[in-house]
């Protein structure tokens, strides 16, 4: 798979949580609908776009090749949500 160039790893990595933590716990990036890094990382496979907010936002998400580029996993989902 190509590699990242910095934005795209970055934007993984703190959708995954791992600019504060050292393990994945979270899994989501909000961001505007048309921002370039987010689209770039969807044509890839390596997020996918969810849902909007309030705010007018989009929850970009990152999917499990999205992880393995950061060498992680997806965070396990709590139960209940």
């Amino acid at each position: 798979m190509p590699l990242l160039d910095p934005e795209e790893g970055d934007a993984l990595r703190q959708a995954l949580g791992l600019d504060r933590a050292a393990r994945p716990y979270r899994n989501h990036y909000p961001a505007p609908g048309d921002d370039p890094v987010a689209r770039r990382l969807v044509e890839r496979g390596l997020m996918q776009r969810g849902a909007a907010t309030p705010a007018g936002l989009v929850l970009f998400q990152v999917t499990e090749a999205g992880a393995r580029q950061v060498g992680a996993s997806l965070p396990e989902a709590e139960a209940g949500r």
